[in-house]
């Protein structure tokens, strides 16, 4: 009872599934290369941990203030402290970022090392509780001037 036609329809639908199959996948593989030129050409974004050298209480215990390394001066930019709060220890983790950490061609940083100081606030304060780096070493608080790099108060 079917016509010729009806038994056409079939092999036509597949046809035009795997005509946009092959354009689906055509077109991922463009974007992908695409994206792939960019990372190593201009480059992503790449976050890293970076080292705290100092902090200070600030605010009743309320807040620290942190110093920490950054890196180089023309590949780096500061991202951050990273707090993690426990019953018993305040957790720092300096963070970087280099705005183009996966470019592979033209890429040069100086050797200089800068570090930046930020604030960071606290659920609940320090009192008795230790201030930790990620590696688990502990970190005494300082006098603000000492994380501020400021001369020593004569008076």
């Amino acid at each position: 009872m079917g016509t010729d036609e009806d038994a056409k329809l079939p092999e036509e639908r597949r046809t035009r599934l795997r005509a946009l199959l092959m354009w689906m996948v055509a077109g991922a593989t463009v974007l992908a290369t695409l994206a792939g030129i960019y990372a190593v050409a201009i480059g992503f974004p790449v976050v890293t941990s970076t080292t705290v050298t100092s902090v200070a209480t600030v605010n009743d215990d309320h807040g620290l203030l942190v110093r920490y390394e950054v890196g180089s001066s023309s590949c780096h930019d500061p991202y951050g402290i990273e707090v993690t709060e426990t019953d018993d220890a305040v957790r720092l983790d300096g963070r970087r970022v280099d705005p183009t950490g996966t470019r592979v061609f033209g890429k040069a940083c100086t050797d200089d090392l800068y570090s930046v100081v930020e604030t960071v606030w606290l659920d609940d304060p320090l009192e008795d509780r230790r201030i930790v780096l990620p590696d688990g070493t502990e970190l005494e608080p300082v006098d603000v001037r000492v994380v501020l790099d400021l001369p020593e108060d004569d008076g």
